[in-house]
């Protein structure tokens, strides 16, 4: 019967591989450091072995070629000697024969270095012979320097000098035929050494080259042993106290006993523990999310479509306030105008507050002088103060900026003007005061120094129990006892706008005392101005300027014709679609053209494109009047080119003031 038997490497991988997972982490980091130290110190030391190898062969090689030096000087010295005993002979002169006691002295000494020198057996066999005719050589040069000169008369050299010179050349001979051998052993041997030496110092670089790979490779391995191991885990377990803090259940199986599985442990089990919990409260909160949400979205919607039939009951009151005659009727117009204007605030602030939560507030922050604006402030609500004999003074420097929106900020200080003048005693005084706090210098362009304004009334204030309810939204302490309008958003709109503008209010616990915190700013050396609706134009009655205006509403229309029926010089046509807009365009050119956003058939913002894409409508002024007051559409529709934008409910004398300027102005364009 025949048995599948498994493979021993996986068996033993596996069980390796528990072994490593088991021990401590103090004994890795250790294995993982020595693990590289120790292949890179073994390629070291091989590394060294060659190179003393290397360095022997050097040594060699610098033997053999001082030996074939050697030679060549034996060499060298056995022919100066014999030339000197020649120009001896025939000159006479003895200062020839120095280089023949030099020659005596250095051969010896030159044997004897090569003697020293030579290993080579047969080298050493060839010296001994060399030395033999080096020392007859210098024999018979002796001899024949100490021959009788030849006389100059003579014409024949004597039979024994010439013998002489015969057996002191054929010595040389002999010597030169045993040099000449002896010096092509050693460049053979010098040859052979050098040829060690090149193959020596390739075997290191390749010792070399394979030592910095097993050293890189031990590195790479201790740290993929040690990211894997170690590293990994520890990113796990930081990913799981993620999921844990976000309330999400966890799953760390760990099979290893060292302190990082202990923790693992220990970690799965408190995940455990706090999940349930968690998920409950991140299912509470995305409920109370989507509920706020759902709130801020009805709130926008409701307060867009307010607008629409609050423009024709706000416009035609203002018309009848403007027409009748001072009387009952008059008051009855002023009456429903004011509740208008109410309702008109209240819609704001709870569309202010629906952009707040959205996040869809738009901010402009900039250095701003604080003096003009609270001066602007007192002069727009001291006639509320004088119908309750409630006078206001101020206290502040004229060289005070602030960072802040300045519309956003005139909107805050009139709430608390209003407030004090409305809820604090008559025939009373209120304080409106603002300085830098600590005293810090204006002229320090620091961003840490703060403004602080306040708004004192002489009222009792408000008990500390009761305060946290200011600035819950529709909520006014103490409504059921006054007669006094409100709508319980102002200070809760405060609230929100100071935070987002990086600011702050804040009530007193013992008087009738608000302040406002904000960043300080250096103001810049160019004065501020503020520019004002340009005076009204009267135009010429006989000149005929015709207006289209496209609206679908017909309470819209309607105020529109009653507006530009008290214009003799003007003709209104009105539409109520894009289709009939073009229509009408195709067959007449108006002098301006009066355009609602939200129209049955498309957005009067692709009319727009298209206007101004033509080059012969290019030129005809568009003012919008729609419900629509996002900052960012009136930016968007300002960029493709609109002349005007008027929010609706429609300020009729503004928009008649502009109206008058852009009929002026098109009427100009028109003579030139």
């Amino acid at each position: 019967m025949y048995i599948k038997r498994q493979p021993l490497l996986p068996y033993w991988f596996g069980i390796a591989e528990q072994t490593w997972q088991n021990l401590s982490l103090n004994k890795k980091g250790f294995i993982v450091i020595a693990l590289p130290l120790a292949i890179l110190l073994a390629s070291l030391t091989s590394l060294y072995a060659h190179e003393k190898t290397a360095a022997t062969l050097e040594n060699k090689l610098r033997s053999a070629l001082l030996n074939q030096r050697n030679i060549q000087a034996i060499h060298t010295q056995l022919l100066e000697a014999s030339t000197g005993v020649r120009d001896y002979l025939l000159t006479g002169q003895k200062s020839f024969l120095i280089i023949v006691v030099q020659a005596e002295k250095k051969l010896p000494l030159i044997i004897q270095e090569l003697a020293t020198q030579l290993d080579d057996k047969v080298q050493q066999t060839r010296l001994q012979r060399i030395q033999v005719l080096v020392n007859q050589n210098l024999i018979d040069l002796n001899v024949l320097a100490n021959h009788d000169l030849i006389s100059p008369e003579s014409k024949n050299a004597s039979d024994q000098l010439i013998a002489q010179f015969r057996s002191q050349s054929k010595t040389l001979d002999s010597l030169r035929l045993e040099i000449e051998a002896m010096s092509n052993s050693e460049s053979l041997l010098i040859a052979k050494d050098r040829e060690a030496i090149t193959e020596e110092r390739k075997r290191n670089v390749k010792i070399t080259l394979i030592a910095a790979f097993a050293g890189i490779f031990g590195a790479l391995f201790g740290v993929l042993l040690f990211s894997r191991t170690i590293v990994k885990r520890v990113q796990l377990l930081r990913d799981s106290a993620g999921h844990l803090a976000r309330g999400e259940a966890l799953a760390l199986p760990s099979s290893s006993r060292d302190e990082l599985g202990e923790l693992a442990v220990e970690l799965d089990h408190a995940a455990q523990l706090v999940a349930k919990s968690t998920n409950e409260a991140h299912l509470a909160k995305h409920e109370a999310e989507e509920a706020s949400a759902a709130k801020s979205l009805f709130l926008s919607r409701t307060s867009h479509e307010l607008r629409t039939p609050l423009n024709a009951i706000l416009g035609f009151a203002q018309l009848l306030e403007m027409e009748l005659p001072q009387g009952k009727h008059q008051d009855s117009a002023m009456m429903i105008n004011g509740a208008g204007q109410h309702l008109l605030k209240l819609i704001n602030e709870v569309l202010d507050i629906a952009r707040i939560e959205s996040g869809n507030m738009t901010l402009e922050l900039a250095p701003i002088a604080l003096s003009q604006l609270l001066d602007e402030a007192v002069q727009f609500i001291r006639p509320l103060g004088t119908i309750r004999d409630i006078d206001i003074k101020t206290n502040y420097a004229s060289d005070i900026g602030v960072l802040a929106d300045r519309q956003k900020l005139m909107q805050v200080v009139l709430n608390l003007l209003s407030n004090a003048l409305k809820y604090g005693p008559v025939n009373s005084t209120v304080y409106l005061s603002a300085r830098v706090l600590t005293g810090s210098s204006l002229a320090d362009e620091s961003s840490n120094n703060t403004v602080i304004i306040e708004v004192l009334d002489e009222g009792v204030g408000i008990p500390k129990a009761l305060q946290e309810r200011l600035f819950t939204p529709f909520d006014r302490l103490g409504a059921e006892n006054t007669k006094t309008e409100g709508t319980g958003l102002g200070l809760a709109l405060s609230k929100q706008m100071m935070h987002a503008m990086q600011g702050d209010i804040d009530i007193a616990a013992n008087k009738s005392l608000f302040w406002l915190s904000l960043p300080a700013a250096k103001l810049n050396t160019v004065s501020q101005t503020h520019f004002s609706l340009q005076q009204p134009i009267t135009l010429s009655s006989h000149y005929k300027q015709s207006i289209l205006h496209i609206e679908d509403n017909a309470s819209n229309r309607a105020l529109m014709e009653a507006i530009i029926a008290r214009h003799q010089s003007l003709r209104l046509y009105t539409v109520n679609s894009i289709a009939q807009a073009l229509a009408f365009l195709n067959q007449s050119i108006p002098t301006i053209i009066l355009l609602d956003l939200h129209l049955p058939d498309g957005n009067g913002e692709a009319l727009v494109k298209k206007l101004r894409a033509n080059q012969q409508f290019s030129a005809i002024p568009i003012i919008i009047l729609s419900a629509d007051a996002l900052p960012d559409t009136i930016q968007r529709l300002a960029a493709l080119g609109v002349n005007d934008y008027f929010t609706k409910p429609l300020d009729i004398a503004a928009f008649n003031q502009r109206l008058r300027a852009h009929l002026n102005t098109a009427m100009h364009s028109t003579n030139d």
